[in-house]
Parts: C-alpha cells; sequence; structure tokens
C-alpha cells in the first residue's frame, strides 16, 4: 500500500516538473524503475528477515507413533472392556476419506444377519 501511495504522490509531482522543460513521462518511468527496485529490496530483506525467525514445530503424528513404540517395547496391550468398544475402536481407525462406502455395499464392520448375509452400510454405520 505505501508504494502505491507512493506512486501517486510520484505522478502528481512529476506534472510539475514539466515546468522545468523536462519531459513528464521519461521522468515518471525513470522514477517509478527506482521506486519499484526499492520496492523489491524491501520486500527481499523482508523474507529474509522471517526465514531466520521462523521455526518448525513437531507434528503430533510423530509423538503417537512414539508412544506405539513404547507399548510394543513395554510389551503393554491394550483390550477393551466390550465388543462394543472394539466395534467403535475400529470405527474411529478407518479414515472415511480413504475408503468410499456406497450406500448399499456391505459395512466395513463385517456386521451380519443371522442367516449370513452381510449387513448393508446404510443399516449398520451409515444412520
Amino acid at each position: 500500500m505505501d508504494h502505491i501511495e507512493t506512486m501517486e504522490y510520484l505522478r502528481d509531482s512529476v506534472r510539475l516538473r514539466a515546468y522545468g522543460q523536462r519531459d513528464p513521462l521519461v521522468e515518471y518511468k525513470i522514477e517509478g524503475q527506482k521506486l519499484f527496485q526499492q520496492l523489491m529490496e524491501s520486500i527481499k530483506l523482508q523474507v529474509a528477515n522471517l526465514i531466520f525467525k521462523v521455526s518448525f514445530v513437531q507434528q503430533p503424528r510423530q509423538v503417537k507413533m512414539e508412544e506405539g513404540k513404547k507399548d510394543i517395547e513395554t510389551g503393554v496391550q491394550k483390550q477393551p472392556a466390550s465388543p462394543e468398544l472394539q466395534r467403535g475402536e475400529q470405527a474411529a481407525s478407518v479414515d472415511k476419506e480413504e475408503r468410499k462406502i456406497g450406500r448399499n455395499d456391505p459395512c466395513w464392520c463385517g456386521a451380519k444377519k443371522p442367516d449370513g448375509r452381510p449387513i448393508k452400510y446404510k443399516h449398520c454405520h451409515g444412520k
């Protein structure tokens, strides 16, 4: 915004140079080029300063992976108390974006009707 305001001020000041027998268009081009070079240099300096101020943040995924490794190393296994919890954990572990299931496809949890046929997704987890 500062550059735009400066260019507007330059346009007004170049008109006065016509009184000094100088071509206003040539003066505007020369001064505009100088201002543009200054703008580019200031942007480069700001970017360089920001690069030095940027710090890396550890992603939470890495922490979860480390916790999983600790459980494996110590031999601790987590077992849910009931089948409902197992089904809930399975539902949480499957990413909906990875797997597109149609409404009439068999449910991914493997639920079956009493006669052995699979239950449709729309009647099981798709409600």
